[in-house]
């Protein structure tokens, strides 16, 4: 049985690829996730989590991480900078999409109910919407 899952498909390439260099140092250092956690002071939970890209370690993980396995920090936070922007733009993209979806089904939902999708005419929905606030100083 292969030590790594499979990294989920949907993955930006960008933290595919560091993921997958995680990987490959926790290997080269022969440690076991465990003795990972002990020695870099992160969780065994968020060590898997890490390396099977289901989340992106934060940078104090990778410098720890670093620190054990004798890697140059510089060039595994380089490669980090990279994936946390690619991650980022992968959580905006997400929510643009979950926002999108949520607008959706509150017109079909509006829709349902009959109500007019859209404010009538003089921009409110009913005689009985509450008159402006006044302004101060006027």
């Amino acid at each position: 049985m292969p030590r790594w899952r499979a990294l989920p498909d949907e993955l930006d390439p960008q933290v595919k690829e560091f993921a997958s260099q995680l990987r490959r140092l926790v290997d080269r250092s022969g440690l076991g996730i465990a003795a990972l956690a002990d020695r870099t002071g992160y969780s065994k939970t968020s060590w898997d989590r890490y390396l099977n890209g289901r989340l992106l370690a934060p940078k104090g993980a990778i410098v720890a991480l670093a620190e054990v396995t004798g890697t140059n920090p510089v060039h595994l936070t380089t490669m980090w900078e990279l994936a946390e922007r690619a991650w980022s733009r992968s959580e905006m993209r997400h929510d643009m999409t979950m926002e999108a979806i949520r607008i959706s089904q509150a017109r079909a939902a509006l829709g349902e109910f009959g109500g007019p999708a859209v404010p009538a005419k003089g921009g409110r929905h009913s005689s009985t919407a509450a008159p402006p606030a006044p302004r101060a100083g006027v």
